[in-house]
């Protein structure tokens, strides 16, 4: 038996990590090769790049070892976790800690928990258009350790009311929790807006922006908005699985030692293995370059589709364009039935949806575009589109023609 090495020194282990890949010049990849149409489901999960895969692969031979572990494998894995968070960190939010998690569900649970443990008897500000899994660890946490939940007011253009976060606002507010990107209507907010009414009104509390459909995505305003918390999800952006919670603590707030205890203590918090964490780093070290180009891609097939609509039909789009992320094209068709519009599609191969993936196939309608005021009949109308950057012209024009034809055959 011969003695292990030690672990090998950072800039070695930086090295031995796969490094950029080189986007330049080349079409996206057509990652989708069952016999099935197009997908456009994309903000419910994206195709992993060839490349992130082959990443994955790679990093899951060359670090095999648990990074919670004393032997030589565990802690060379340790050091390999660590040198992924400085290059998450280093590219998305400089300065920020990460916690490796296994879902963006984990990711934002973790956060939410985190903080109600270390504010009990405090205010949340919130609201009801928040995906599921935000939501529901918002409502579950604050009623497990004593918080107060309150929910701010959202407008037919999917935009939080700035008013009305205002008046919520106060001393007793600890915490403000909403998304960057709706997952299911892609309406984006004004992060800088609500971190300056957040200063002003409550400057003690802390800033929860769910931004798992815009990183890599749509710009990130971090020196402006400065976010206490954000999160981002493997799946969403081209990574076969993993997660991360980025979050930036003061001395005075208890919120790093909380979660520390979360994840060692009591074991409430998983991780995801060393080479999804690696994997993901490399991802976004790789698309937040390009990140208008791909954006104007995804507008294009956007507008693509808008100019396909038939004229006799009143189809709406429910965000401005303006006020939306490229990559979500949500619409509401009055007279037909989202649901039944993704079963048809869905009978040639389409991959499209009715809303969030988390609140699929239920009863009632969309809580977001209750908050924003659409009544019933209107809200199970709704259909979302979605794409990313292996979406191709060839899919959208398949598309087109069934969409239109299963319009007329409804």
């Amino acid at each position: 038996l011969r003695t292990p090495e030690r672990p090998p020194p950072p800039e070695r282990l930086a090295a031995e990590i796969p490094l950029h890949h080189d986007l330049a010049g080349r079409q996206p990849e057509k990652l989708w090769t069952m016999t099935d149409g197009p997908y456009l489901d994309n903000a419910a999960s994206v195709p992993p790049f060839d490349w992130a895969l082959d990443c994955f692969t790679k990093s899951a031979r060359d670090f095999p070892g648990n990074q919670e572990a004393a032997g030589h494998a565990g802690v060379r894995a340790a050091a390999a976790v660590k040198e992924a968070s400085r290059r998450l960190s280093s590219a998305l939010a400089p300065g920020y800690e990460v916690l490796w998690c296994g879902t963006g569900t984990d990711a934002l649970a973790a956060a939410v928990q985190a903080h109600c443990m270390a504010n009990p008897g405090t205010e949340i500000v919130t609201t009801e258009a928040e995906h599921p899994a935000l939501r529901q660890a918002v409502l579950r946490f604050a009623d497990r350790y004593g918080l107060t939940v309150r929910n701010a007011e959202v407008s037919r253009n999917g935009q939080i009311r700035p008013e009305s976060v205002s008046t919520l606002l106060g001393p007793r507010t600890s915490l403000l929790a909403i998304h960057h990107v709706n997952a299911e209507t892609g309406a984006v907010q004004d992060l800088v807006s609500l971190r300056n009414l957040l200063d002003q009104r409550a400057p003690g509390a802390l800033f929860l922006a769910d931004t798992i459909q815009s990183v890599c995505k749509v710009a990130l305003p971090m020196r402006e908005a400065h976010p206490d918390l954000l999160t981002l999800s493997g799946c969403k952006i081209g990574a076969p699985c993993g997660a991360a919670l980025l979050w930036r603590d003061h001395p005075e707030r208890p919120l790093t030692r909380t979660l520390h205890a979360l994840r060692e203590r009591h074991h409430a918090i998983g991780r995801c293995v060393p080479a999804a964490a690696i994997t993901i780093s490399h991802v976004v070290e790789t698309l937040l370059p390009a990140l208008k180009e791909r954006g104007e891609r995804a507008a294009a097939f956007r507008a693509s589709i808008r100019a396909s609509f038939p004229s006799t039909l009143r189809i709406q789009e429910t965000i401005p364009e303006e006020l939306s992320s490229p990559y979500i094209f949500h619409l509401l068709l009055p007279g037909f039935q989202g649901g039944v519009l993704v079963r048809i599609l869905g009978s040639e191969g389409i991959s499209v949806a009715a809303g969030s993936a988390c609140a699929a196939e239920t009863r009632t309608p969309s809580e977001t575009l209750t908050a924003m005021g659409y009544g019933r009949n209107l809200a199970f109308s709704a259909l979302r589109l979605s794409f990313w950057d292996t979406t191709t012209e060839q899919e959208i024009e398949q598309f087109k023609k069934v969409f239109n034809q299963s319009l007329k055959n409804y």
